[in-house]
């Protein structure tokens, strides 16, 4: 795979994203953008989003490993400080690690590092695709601790720091979401505390608030427990002028994006991260479902539910490299800088990359697959 040096030149074909909130009675004014980059994912489905405000950069995940080359172009490029001020790394999968674990982050200082905190029985490997990964990660981490970086499990930095400052004086926040299957650090998971072995339910979460819009993320939460969790702790969280922006929990599986937990939240705009598997990148050969011989994210039933809230859902496997901004107050800005890996469509020819960087699913030749 041939990655593109693009990102200096951002081409000027953002599509301004209208919602339903008005802000006609606003306290708030517009300020200055917050840009969320949701990074290309090529090899498998995986994840790493980069919030940038001012000169306060986030990162959440890594990516798979086979991505870190591209992660670690995208980051170099972006954060010109060349310090990440916060790193959440949701929970310990493969795709979610393998970037940390194959270099992505290694040009960079790490101010804090947040994580799911728990130490994982490599003994048995539940749902953890390689157990090696969570050793190699930990060591990182405890590397990166003695070099001066601040680390706190979930539990620790919900007590800690509730609220992340990222620009007080311009309403920008960072707030974690309670998860009641979080893991404290001295425990051991899988344990009785979580009815699952599959430490998707334990994925850290939080939402970052700049004046209205609020962006939710929520790594790899299940529907079946820890979306009804957070959605209950907080159930009244979101119910004024909030202009909301969903990553897919996920990436969009079967398992995930429950209609309750979309009602809460109440998207104007989702983006799912997710790549687009190599088999059906084959002439005629698309298929839906589930497995490695599958596009199983986003799902086609999950995608149903979603589409049924917003027309306003994007997939960096159709866009490529994602750039939502906001100002706080008005429409967002959705720009896609085209993606490295293409596929084709039903009739056997290429879709075009340049149409379909700034294209809804909805709206992308792929999407005929769904119907």
């Amino acid at each position: 795979m041939k990655i593109k040096s693009y990102y200096l030149l951002l081409l000027p074909l953002a599509l301004s994203v209208s919602g339903c909130a008005s802000s006609k009675n606003a306290n708030f004014t517009p300020g200055n953008d917050l840009t969320l980059t949701s990074i290309e994912m090529c090899d498998y489905y995986g994840e790493c989003t980069l919030i940038q405000y001012g000169s306060y950069d986030l990162v959440i995940d890594s990516g798979a490993g086979a991505d870190a080359s591209h992660v670690r172009e995208v980051l170099n490029t972006k954060i010109t400080d060349r310090t990440i001020d916060l790193l959440i790394v949701t929970h310990p999968h493969g795709d979610h690690i393998g970037g940390i674990i194959n270099g992505a982050l290694e040009d960079l200082n790490i101010s804090m590092i947040v994580d799911y905190g728990y130490t994982y029985d490599t003994s048995d490997n539940g749902t953890i695709d390689n157990s090696e990964y969570v050793s190699t990660y930990v060591n990182w981490r405890s590397g990166r601790e003695r070099g001066g970086t601040t680390y706190y499990s979930i539990l620790e930095a919900m007590k800690a720091i509730p609220t992340v400052n990222i620009s007080k004086e311009d309403n920008c926040y960072l707030k974690w979401l309670k998860n009641d299957y979080y893991v404290a650090k001295d425990q051991v998971f899988p344990n009785s505390q979580v009815p699952t072995d599959n430490p998707n339910t334990t994925s850290v979460s939080c939402y970052v608030q700049y004046k209205y819009w609020n962006i939710i993320l929520c790594g790899d939460i299940d529907s079946s427990y820890a979306e009804m969790s957070i959605q209950a702790n907080h159930s009244k969280l979101f119910k004024g002028q909030e202009r909301i922006i969903l990553k897919a929990t996920h990436h969009g599986s079967g398992s995930s994006m429950g209609s309750a937990f979309l009602d809460w939240c109440h998207p104007e705009l989702m983006y799912v991260s997710a790549a687009m598997v190599d088999p059906v990148c084959i002439p005629n050969q698309v298929t839906l479902g589930s497995g490695n011989e599958a596009q199983a994210h986003p799902n086609k039933t999950t995608l149903k539910r979603m589409v049924n809230r917003t027309d306003k859902i994007y997939w960096n496997g159709i866009n490529g490299d994602l750039i939502i901004s906001v100002d706080g107050v008005n429409d967002a800005n959705v720009m896609g800088l085209g993606r490295n890996k293409n596929y084709y469509k039903k009739d056997g020819t290429e879709a075009s990359i340049d149409d379909e960087k700034n294209v809804t699913i909805q709206n992308s030749a792929f999407y005929s697959y769904f119907k």
